[in-house]
């Protein structure tokens, strides 16, 4: 009989050996890997000295023996409490649970009380910074008048020490008021009410001779004064200054007036001239 021939195609192993040879070989070098591991940790586990275990063993029983210590004393502790207890009737633990608990509310109380008195204090401050802060303007008005007054006083002080005359317009008297002082050819004037300093008259020698008292009427002209009022002081000299004068402030319907002082006797200041 005769054989019959092969047909289709032909079935190859060896791809599959090669897979299967690889993956023994990686199987292989994991495990040498995993064996290699193993032999390092034993030889470092070998190689820790035994003093430094022997030490850390010690350090950790002394932490034991303190932690036994404290529970020692905890439970005898416990035992005083509990022999306490046991020799304390249970009417006494109800007096002494009654006691301790009105000591606790007594406490609350007292503290609500402190939280009641620091909110009224807390209140209390911002009401009184609030009127500090209402008062501020008031403050500084206040200090400004002492400054004013102190100032005042002190003028006052230093004008009793000058031993000067002071003068004031009647109360009243809606004219702006002037003192003028009358010597021999000299008048000085000064504003009543505010300090300013003395202006002074003359008469001059020149060929166009002109009198203390033209001088005055053509300043008082110049600032337009003619509704003022004039309190003329004369002095022992000054009689003839003052006819000429009162001769000009006639002629120009002017108020004024005047009194007779002695010729030593200081009324105006060279500064504030008849201020205070």
């Amino acid at each position: 009989m005769s054989r019959r021939g092969r047909s289709g195609p032909v079935i190859s192993l060896f791809a599959f050996q090669d897979i299967i040879t690889s993956v023994t070989a990686i199987v292989i070098v994991v495990t040498l890997f995993l064996a290699l591991d193993l032999v390092q940790r034993k030889q470092g586990q070998a190689s820790e000295s035994p003093t430094v275990l022997a030490e850390e063993l010690v350090a950790r029983i002394t932490a034991l023996e303190g932690e036994l210590a404290k529970l020692h004393k905890e439970l005898d502790r416990s035992d005083d409490l509990v022999q306490q207890v046991a020799s304390t009737s249970p009417a006494e633990l109800r007096a002494e649970i009654i006691q301790r608990e009105l000591a606790v509310e007594d406490l609350r109380q007292q503290l609500q009380r402190q939280q009641d008195r620091e909110k009224r204090l807390q209140s209390q401050e911002k009401a009184v910074a609030a009127e500090q802060f209402d008062l501020n303007p008031l403050r500084q008005r206040l200090d400004q008048t002492i400054r004013e007054t102190r100032e005042l006083q002190g003028q006052i002080d230093q004008a009793k020490q000058e031993n000067r005359l002071l003068f004031t317009l009647p109360s009243g008297t809606y004219k702006e008021g002037w003192i003028a002082v009358v010597d021999s050819g000299r008048i000085t004037v000064a504003p009543l009410g505010r300090a300013a300093r003395p202006q002074a008259f003359v008469s001059t020698g020149t060929f166009l001779k002109k009198s203390a008292a033209e001088a005055m009427v053509e300043w008082i002209d110049r600032e337009r004064l003619r509704s003022a009022y004039f309190l003329v002081l004369i002095r022992p000299s000054g009689p003839r200054t003052f006819d000429a004068l009162e001769e000009l402030l006639q002629s120009k319907s002017m108020s004024f007036g005047f009194d007779l002082i002695d010729a030593e006797r200081a009324v105006l200041h060279p500064e504030r001239g008849a201020a205070p």
